[in-house]
């Protein structure tokens, strides 16, 4: 049997047992716990390109708001207390 076929998607081998301080870089969505990394490690000044390539790899880009909410959350729930519809 594949080694492939033991790992979870999205997971990292280096994320989860070698470079643990990895992921504060990892958003999660206060409502619907999906997972992507931050925007920030885009940036220019962010140094790490080997958790930069790990993240980039396993996981799509998310950002959240000051609520923890992702982008479609945060649309959802701001469509439905201003009353209007989706």
């Amino acid at each position: 049997m594949s080694h492939s076929k033991h790992t979870k998607r999205d997971y990292s081998i280096y994320i989860e047992k070698w470079n643990k301080s990895a992921k504060k870089y990892i958003n999660t969505c206060a409502i619907c716990g999906s997972k992507g990394y931050s925007p920030v490690i885009e940036y220019d000044d962010f140094n790490d390109e080997v958790i930069y390539k790990e993240l980039t790899k396993t996981l799509k880009r998310m950002a959240v708001d000051e609520f923890g909410r992702c982008e479609d959350c945060a649309r959802v729930q701001d469509m439905h207390v201003e009353g209007g519809r989706i």
